[in-house]
């Protein structure tokens, strides 16, 4: 099973500081540090956006969200019940499963964390001639199959 087939991938916002007259909206965003090893938000590293847009509902934090590091050490962290509505910068994607899959996203998260789940993105896809990524495009992080080789774990 896809990662794509059991969740929407969404990318982060670019946000933009605008000039003291410009300034439509202040969002609290994600920095990498902000993401734990541990695979959870440190919302003490947050950083706070006077931003001359308006960003996309789709691009804050919902409870039960993974948001994925696109840059390495390509962290996943689950988004806890008071971590709503942060801005996730665009080095970093929304793992939102969809509405009719019943799946834990928490098994996202410590697969993403995994030995196994890093192996399974570092795979480099004949459309990339990268050597050596040093980020994670989203097509490759759509394309993870989380449930190869599952019955090793279950059996």
């Amino acid at each position: 099973m896809k990662l794509r087939e059991v969740a929407d991938i969404i990318k982060g916002a670019h946000l933009i500081e605008g000039q003291k007259k410009d300034k439509v909206k202040s969002y609290k965003e994600l920095t990498m540090v902000s993401l734990e090893p541990i695979s959870f938000l440190d919302e003490r590293k947050l950083i706070e956006v006077k931003s001359n847009r308006t960003i996309s509902s789709k691009q804050l934090t919902k409870v039960g969200d993974v948001v994925v590091s696109l840059y390495s050490p390509m962290i996943a962290c689950y988004v806890e019940k008071g971590q709503e509505g942060y801005a996730i910068p665009h080095y970093m994607a929304i793992v939102r499963t969809k509405p009719y899959v019943k799946i834990d996203s928490r098994f996202i998260v410590q697969f993403i964390n995994s030995t196994r789940g890093r192996r399974a993105l570092a795979k480099k896809p004949d459309a990339f001639s990268h050597s050596r990524p040093t980020s994670l495009p989203l097509a490759s992080l759509m394309q993870v199959d989380l449930l190869k080789e599952s019955n090793y774990l279950i059996a």
